[in-house]
């Protein structure tokens, strides 16, 4: 994503989280064919709707199946300009969209995939679900979810997109649980801590390695399946056509695309660690040269033989 951050337009933008009410999640669970349906559900009604007005907008959005507390969370954020494209004059036209339209045509795709997809997600094989044993009955449960409270968020708009790219690239580089918040492990059970939204208070929570290691593996992304998805003036059908225009309309230069970063840059931003600093006496390492054919057993003793020798050279020195 960061990558790409650099071809987005200089403009407004609209940050929205689309989530669903806490009973639909099982039947998303691993279902990756659904789970991708669930980036047309979240915006097709607003490029359908902007392309009515004659505009085409830019959109990127990224999809979180996971909530705090490693348990089924499937929701989406959804970054779109306040404004796109009229491809009729060539000039920029100011657009937002309403809260409580949104959250209606939302609620109403999410109900809609759910009730054609019944044959996929066979509900009455899932645990707590045996009573939704038919397509009447699955129709009616649907239909009593639609009138539950979907919460869908409006972030306050932005001006550039970069707030936007490094909070969703935060969560899509991190694991669901990162080592900073693993608080004990004694060889059965895992505990861990997080930050509860609703109370705002951080709390501890204790899963056997078994359940741990099932929450992590539920999600990872099926092969090929992509994390970040881009439409509107942002796919790649209409980028090289349309994104000139859009820097022409907002009377912007196009940036030139970034370095890629090296392994000891990665390391300093996700772990806050310098591959390259001593952790002996901090000062910067160096490359000294490599050997090969001999054994690991034997590289790492004389490694630690070194590190202890120079410890007590330290030690006397500071004596």
């Amino acid at each position: 994503m960061s990558q790409q951050s650099h071809i987005l337009p200089d403009c407004d933008w609209q940050h929205i989280t689309f989530t669903m009410p806490h009973l639909l999640w099982p039947f998303f669970n691993n279902h990756w064919p659904l789970l991708n349906q669930l980036f047309q559900a979240a915006t097709r009604a607003m490029l359908r709707w902007a392309r009515k007005q004659g505009v085409e907008v830019g959109i990127f959005c990224a999809l979180h199946t996971y909530g705090r507390q490693l348990n089924q969370h499937p929701h989406i954020h959804v970054s779109v300009t306040r404004g796109g494209l009229d491809v009729k004059h060539g000039v920029w036209r100011e657009l937002f969209f309403k809260k409580h339209a949104v959250e209606e045509i939302w609620r109403g795709a999410v109900i809609r995939l759910l009730r054609e997809s019944y044959d996929q997600i066979n509900p009455a094989s899932l645990p707590g679900y045996g009573h939704l044993r038919d397509e009447k009955q699955w129709r009616r449960y649907l239909d009593a979810q639609y009138g539950r409270y979907w919460k869908v968020h409006f972030a306050k708009k932005t001006r550039g997109a970069w707030r936007s790219v490094k909070y969703l690239g935060r969560y899509l580089k991190r694991p669901p649980v990162s080592a900073a918040k693993l608080r004990h492990y004694s060889g059965g059970a895992v505990v861990h801590h997080y930050y509860d939204h609703r109370t705002q208070q951080h709390r501890k929570q204790t899963l056997t390695q078994e359940e741990m290691l099932r929450r992590y593996i539920s999600h990872v992304p099926a092969k090929h399946f992509k994390m970040v998805r881009y439409y509107g003036f942002l796919s790649n059908r209409k980028l090289g056509e349309l994104l000139p225009k859009v820097y022409d309309a907002l009377q912007m230069e196009a940036r030139e695309k970034p370095e890629q970063p090296g392994f000891a840059a990665l390391m300093k931003e996700f772990l806050r660690t310098d591959p390259y600093k001593c952790i002996l006496c901090g000062n910067r390492l160096r490359f000294s040269g490599a050997e090969a054919g001999r054994h690991a057993t034997e590289l790492v003793a004389e490694r630690l033989h070194g590190i202890d020798r120079k410890r007590w050279l330290l030690a006397q020195a500071a004596g």
